[in-house]
């Protein structure tokens, strides 16, 4: 090949569609290798675009573009001509794609990223600058900020030179030196028949050398628990969700710069996308001022087309809980317990015959089938035989069903049976319960059909906190209310609160929320993520911190709650002290009372029937 020749082309031509043949097949074989070498092994599907603004470079764009697609018989190939005078967009998503341009504006026609940003996975982007030496510096820099603004990681910009050296830039967005920059670095050129490094699209994020990273959160135990130290003057987290993103940190090698939010009310929700404002953590992730987010981070359809999450790690179970006082038996209940409602039937039918007799026949004594039903004793026996009789049935059947009612009253007495307990919050929706959760659950479950149908029956509480919404179930006051909260979260507060044996917990769940890390759309971190978090709960990491963490938790909120009700118990304490004093002595002077009456009466009596003696008795002197 005449070098020589071909840079004094080029240096005098205007435009690189000029340039000698020799040079378009050294552009062509490289554009072919990549797509043999490299797409190939990706995807079985190629997406190729060509945008110009100048009609002279787009015509040979075209020409280069047809001998490249006549070159290649092994891809599905997606050809997309972009016109810079009339750009038109063309939907769908493009994985795998081939872009000549000849500058940063020819590449924003494409709308590329418009296309793909609702997508998690990364794609490959191989882009074909064809510009002037002296711009290709400036426009490269254009290109990569785009990429790195976009989250393009798998990013490569081929350049030809007056030379006709083919050179291939790419950028590192975290290194020693920099972070979170698309600086140019050459990683890679064509020697005319191949790429002398492998592979073309390296791994960028093994090391990051302590790049600092943006985690918002806010403060949701066990998930998230921040303080302040006030000798360090930093905040301080601690927690289940923390512990994974710590070791994720210490993996990657980066740092965590935590940003503290306060949660706002639901009823915020309708104006922006997360609290009402635009400080909110959904808000923060779409403007890429926070690169991380956690603190019981629900996933969502929404959430989803806005942000970026790995797998979730850790399914949180919400369940309806019932304050068992609903479902005690009362006293009329208490008393027809013991027998079915047949038995009753007949023993008050077979009650209103013999009634029926005695009044037609016996009309004085038609209240002895009661008494002798009751187990009430008899003055005197009748004379009639037909009496005794009946009075014999009477009292040989109502024995046996005296000793089983009054057995099985005590039984039931002494056990506290419920009536037939609910499984499920439908059913407690059915007999008009109301239920309550926090403004955050109450949004997540909007989405299902059950709770659509019946927005009136659910009541949010003003806090964050499932712990708050069993509070407000507790100081319910008898009202038909149930509290959907988290599985974990529940049992541990109803067990530091000693609660658990006056509340019931429905077997079957309301909701499987699944808690997740979210970032923003098209992360980098995304793969890496998913990749340990599979790997963290496949070895039983995950579950041994949330165990862990909760314990700890559970450890110290419960002997806070320990301490606040050893408080109560001994005011308690103090004020049955003083009820049993005064019961006491009310007692006492009644008794007093009592014994002034008996012996009163009893004087009265002897004063009014004096003693006599009798003449026939013998007296006898001392």
């Amino acid at each position: 090949m005449n070098s020589s020749g071909l840079y004094a082309s080029y240096v005098k031509s205007k435009y690189i569609g000029m340039q000698h043949e020799e040079a378009n097949l050294f552009v062509l074989r490289a554009l072919h290798y990549v797509i043999r070498e490299v797409f190939a092994q990706l995807s079985p599907t190629l997406v190729i675009t060509t945008s110009s603004r100048d009609k002279m470079m787009f015509t040979w764009f075209e020409y280069v573009l047809s001998n490249l697609v006549s070159m290649t018989s092994d891809a599905a190939v997606q050809v997309l001509h972009i016109n810079g005078s009339s750009p038109v967009r063309v939907p769908g998503r493009k994985y795998c794609n081939l872009i000549m341009i000849d500058a940063y504006e020819s590449l924003r026609d494409t709308m590329i990223a418009e296309d793909n940003a609702g997508y998690d996975n990364h794609e490959y982007y191989f882009i074909f600058l064809q510009t002037c030496d002296v711009f290709i510096q400036h426009e490269l820099e254009l290109i990569l900020e785009h990429c790195l603004a976009h989250y393009w990681l798998n990013c490569n910009v081929m350049v030809q030179t007056a030379k006709v050296e083919v050179l291939i830039y790419s950028y590192y967005p975290y290194r020693e030196q920099h972070c979170q920059t698309a600086q140019p670095e050459l990683v890679n050129r064509f020697d005319g028949h191949r790429m002398i490094n492998d592979p073309m699209f390296p791994n960028k994020l093994t090391q990051m050398h302590q790049c600092p990273l943006t985690l918002s959160l806010w403060h949701m135990p066990p998930y998230v628990e921040l303080s302040w130290d006030n000798h360090t003057s930093q905040l301080l987290a601690r927690g289940f969700e923390v512990l994974l993103v710590k070791h994720l940190a210490q993996h990657l090698n980066f740092t965590l710069v935590l940003l503290n939010l306060s949660l706002l009310h639901v009823d915020k929700y309708q104006l922006t996308l997360a609290n009402g404002t635009e400080e909110g953590p959904i808000e923060l992730l779409m403007q890429q001022r926070a690169n991380l987010s956690i603190g019981y981070f629900r996933k969502t359809a929404r959430r989803d087309q806005l942000m970026t999450s790995p797998p979730a790690h850790y399914y949180v179970p919400l369940v309806a809980t019932v304050e068992l006082e609903h479902f005690r038996f009362g006293r009329w209940a208490l008393l027809t317990f013991p027998f079915q409602a047949i038995v009753w039937r007949t023993l008050l039918a077979a009650l209103l015959l013999h009634w029926s007799v005695y009044m037609w026949r016996w009309r004085g004594m038609g209240g002895q089938v009661l008494e002798l039903l009751l187990g009430v004793a008899l003055a005197r026996l009748p004379r009639s035989w037909m009496q005794r009789i009946i009075y014999v049935h009477w009292l040989l059947g109502s024995i046996p069903l005296r000793i089983v009612y009054q057995s099985l009253l005590f039984h039931f007495m002494r056990l506290q049976l419920f009536e037939t307990l609910p499984s499920s919050f439908e059913q407690l929706l059915g007999i008009n319960f109301q239920a309550i959760c926090t403004s955050n659950t109450h949004q997540m479950l909007r989405e299902m059909q059950q709770v659509e149908r019946n927005l009136e029956s659910f009541t949010d509480v003003a806090s964050a906190y499932d712990e708050d919404v069993l509070d407000a179930l507790h100081r319910a006051n008898g009202r038909r209310m149930f509290a959907i909260t988290g599985i974990d979260v529940t049992k541990a507060h109803l067990r530091d609160t000693s609660r658990e044996v006056n509340y019931y917990i429905l077997p079957q769940f309301v909701n499987v929320q699944q808690v997740a890390i979210y970032m923003p759309k098209h992360s980098y971190f995304h793969k890496q993520f998913t990749d340990l978090i599979r790997r963290l709960d496949a070895s039983g990491f995950i579950a041994y911190w949330r165990r862990s963490a909760f314990a700890e938790y559970g450890q110290r909120h419960g002997q806070n709650h320990r301490n606040q009700e050893q408080l109560h118990r001994d005011q308690q304490r103090r004020i049955h002290k003083t009820q049993l004093s005064a019961i006491y002595s009310v007692m006492g002077v009644l008794y007093g009372i009592a014994a002034l009456v008996f012996c009163a009466e009893l004087l009265f009596y002897h004063l009014i029937n004096p003693p006599t003696v009798n003449s026939s008795t013998p007296a006898f002197l001392i």
